[in-house]
């Protein structure tokens, strides 16, 4: 949920003039007999206690505990507990004043809408009698294919009508009527078509007798005289919903069972969480945290990466990974034998340029600004008497990598060992010993792969046997390319990877 929504946990309450008409659409005979109305997101409980108006008992639920606790004082009985926690009793209810908390699922408002959960997947439908009337308030940008085969499967006499005045244009909602059907009956074709329609805040108005061309395979066709071929068909018409005004009693309330669904017994009550349940569903958030992506990302690296290069990495390229701050913080020792705790870093910083463009007069002179980024290489060393030094002159930082470079070798072979560490098996020398025998490169007499190509070509290889893929970024002419063909010239690889 959003964080105006959770600020408010998803509450909005029913406007005051739509409340004040709801109740001219229902009939509620005055016999004393057993009504119970439901509010599942009962909020303070105002809106349950106007419709009922003392003729039915009222049941109202709320997470909230400063809203539960005013409920408390309109409404018979309140649970201060989330919905799914409510445990109740099929076909108990006459009605249920349904306006579900205004919001998505997850912690941006995304998800499965709220909306749609309480009614379709949280079974406030089968707490109604059949007979019972459902008031359904949401925005109509929110009624989906599931929203509406389900109104349209379990409810007859279905009404919608856009908020009144002003209260519609603040929150685009709709007031849906319904009458629960015994069993789910599959909605025809109109049936479904008009409460999709309600999203686009129309409704279906019958259809049309419009003449439409005759096709085949979308070439119009023509009678004898030429003329192009028709013939009549009906068009769906629609209109815009109407705002909700004063209804004549249309739905009647019917009396709620003392027991339920198979003489189920009437039950209104919650399942406690325990602290041990807090503990266990605190231990699970942490765990999907731990293991999120998301979360991962934001943890500071505290080691270096460990990776494996494909070969043992040549000095200079040790230098670049050290300089890049691939590499972490290294501790390496001087001459002397003092130690010496070296890291690399790149900041990147912005040039802005300011060029004057002359115009033809004073007045038409304009100023071109450019702005570029660039990247600038440090090297910190920090002493053991904690002298802390920043290097940024690239002579100096290259000196000191030259200078600490084979204890960075070490450093770096230790953690980041290769997969191949230039010493070739026999039988691996020897299958590239016959490769390449009509090839002769610019500037070197014998045929054949160079040592290099082949120590370059086993390193290939023992990726793709342990990974199934390999690749390799080398210098030109280092791969070697295909033979050529009998007879055909010889040629170097031109490619520099593979």
């Amino acid at each position: 949920m959003r964080l105006e929504g959770q600020s408010k946990m998803g509450y909005y309450p029913t406007p005051e003039n739509t409340l004040s008409l709801i109740p001219t659409w229902l009939t509620v005979p005055y016999d004393g007999q057993l009504r119970r109305y439901l509010d599942p997101c009962v909020g303070a409980g105002e809106a349950l206690a106007y419709i009922a108006n003392g003729h039915a008992e009222t049941y109202g639920i709320e997470l909230s505990d400063v809203r539960a606790k005013a409920a408390e004082d309109r409404l018979a009985h309140v649970l201060n507990t989330a919905y799914e926690y409510a445990q109740l009793t099929d076909e108990t209810f006459s009605l249920c004043l349904l306006n579900p908390a205004y919001d998505g699922e997850t912690a941006t408002g995304g998800g499965k809408r709220m909306e749609e959960t309480f009614l379709v997947d949280r079974g406030t439908t089968g707490l109604l009698v059949p007979g019972g009337v459902l008031i359904y308030i949401i925005p109509h940008s929110r009624i989906n294919e599931s929203i509406a085969r389900h109104l349209a499967g379990w409810y007859r006499d279905l009404r919608c009508f856009k908020l009144p005045g002003q209260e519609y244009d603040v929150f685009k909602q709709v007031v849906i009527f319904g009458a629960r059907r015994a069993e789910y009956s599959t909605p025809k074709g109109e049936a479904l078509s008009d409460v999709l329609a309600w999203r686009g805040g129309q409704r279906f108005a019958g259809y049309d007798e419009v003449e439409a061309p005759v096709e085949k395979d979308g070439q119009p066709q023509l009678d004898e005289a030429g003329q192009p071929k028709a013939r009549m068909t009906r068009r769906p018409r629609f209109e815009p919903l109407a705002e909700l005004c004063a209804g004549h009693g249309e739905y009647e309330v019917p009396l709620s069972p003392e027991k339920g669904k198979r003489g189920a017994p009437f039950r209104w009550q919650y399942v406690a969480v325990s602290d041990d349940d807090y503990l266990r569903e605190a231990e699970d958030c942490a765990a999907r945290l731990d293991s999120s992506r998301d979360w991962l990302d934001l943890i500071p690296r505290t080691e270096p990466p460990v990776i494996e290069p494909a070969m043992t990495p040549k000095k200079g390229h040790i230098a670049m990974q050290v300089s890049g701050g691939l590499l972490g913080t290294n501790l390496v020792k001087s001459p002397s034998g003092e130690a010496l705790l070296l890291k690399g870093n790149v900041t990147k910083y912005t040039v802005t340029r300011h060029d004057v463009i002359e115009g033809e007069d004073e007045d038409d002179s304009m100023v071109k600004v450019q702005t570029e980024e660039r990247f600038k290489t440090l090297l910190s060393t920090l002493e053991a008497d904690g002298t802390l030094v920043t290097h940024e002159d690239p002579a100096e930082i290259g000196k000191l990598l030259e200078k600490h470079v084979e204890q960075l070798a070490e450093i770096v072979q230790t953690r980041n060992v290769p997969e191949y560490d230039m010493k070739p098996q026999p039988w691996e020398w020897a299958v590239f010993d016959t490769l390449s025998r009509g090839r002769q490169l610019p500037g070197r007499t014998e045929t054949g792969l160079t040592d290099f190509q082949k120590h370059l070509a086993i390193a290939l290889g023992r990726l793709c046997l342990r990974h199934r893929a390999g690749f390799v970024n080398a210098e030109m002419g280092s791969t070697p390319g295909p033979d050529p063909p009998q007879g055909g010239s010889s040629h170097s690889a031109n490619n520099g990877e593979t």
